[in-house]
């Protein structure tokens, strides 16, 4: 193929993917529960980054019912107590706040990857948090640290509750929804299942603002940011592209009761 050809062919290639980064753009912005995220270009665990090193299983899932993983440190729990929770892969943060009751803090982040060649979706959780460190609306990368392990205030031992989701709706309420492989992944399994993925960082577009809330008083949310509607700010903004991503840190403002 003639140089001139090689340009032409580049050309249309990247006019074609500026129309589709344009049109995920407008559609966002007509959508006020659509923001925009970078695909996962794979998952690691949330602790012991990036393969669990030093961590173990003390309760596994169960159907119907322990709906996600506790992880201790090898050492048995209470000897992770404040030790980093990471993001298991890019995405954006869709909940980050104290639930109290037997969740106590948590974070829940949303992820688009791809898979069979179609783009898919799901929510990882992470729950008993110590400290939050991130703010609902917030890009996070893979393996940023997003909290610290804790206890729920006290309510039980040291450890951290990891929960994949499928059906995007579930947040923290699991009795609206059937606690089966239906609505869940294994989170192990998953993480395992999705180590390294194609296409990772490119844009897409998610949902957000659609869970079912506790029907309990819960804390509101540290005051969140504004999610990226447009695939231009991932660009224009130094923080968010890819493999530099600089989150502060936001500790929980709220006191156990």
């Amino acid at each position: 193929m003639s140089d001139s050809r090689l340009i032409a062919s580049s050309m249309r290639k990247k006019l074609f993917a500026a129309a589709i980064l344009g049109l995920i753009a407008a559609l966002a912005q007509a959508d006020p529960n659509a923001a925009v995220t970078r695909l996962a270009d794979g998952f690691d665990f949330p602790i012991g980054r990036p393969n669990a090193d030093g961590y173990r299983i003390s309760r596994g899932f169960t159907p119907h019912g322990h709906l996600g993983e506790d992880w201790v440190g090898q050492g048995g729990s209470g000897t992770d107590f404040r030790n980093p929770v990471y993001v298991i892969g890019n995405g954006i943060v869709t909940l980050a706040r104290d639930f109290r009751r037997s969740w106590g803090n948590v974070v829940v982040v949303r992820h688009a990857f791809m898979e069979d060649g179609q783009v898919k979706y799901a929510d990882s959780l992470y729950g008993h948090l110590d400290r939050i460190l991130v703010r609902e609306g917030q890009q996070v990368a893979r393996g940023a640290q997003i909290g610290t392990i804790g206890n729920a205030h006290g309510l039980y031992a040291p450890h951290l509750h990891f929960e994949v989701h499928k059906n995007l709706s579930i947040g923290v309420v699991h009795t609206m929804f059937a606690g089966d492989l239906s609505n869940y992944y294994i989170p192990s399994d998953f993480v395992n299942s999705h180590r390294s993925l194609g296409s990772g960082n490119r844009v897409t577009t998610v949902a957000v603002n659609n869970y079912v809330m506790p029907s309990y008083p819960g804390v509101p949310a540290i005051p969140s940011l504004t999610p990226a509607k447009d695939s231009s700010a991932f660009s224009a903004d130094p923080k968010h592209r890819a493999g530099d991503f600089q989150w502060s840190r936001y500790d929980d403002l709220t006191n156990p009761k």
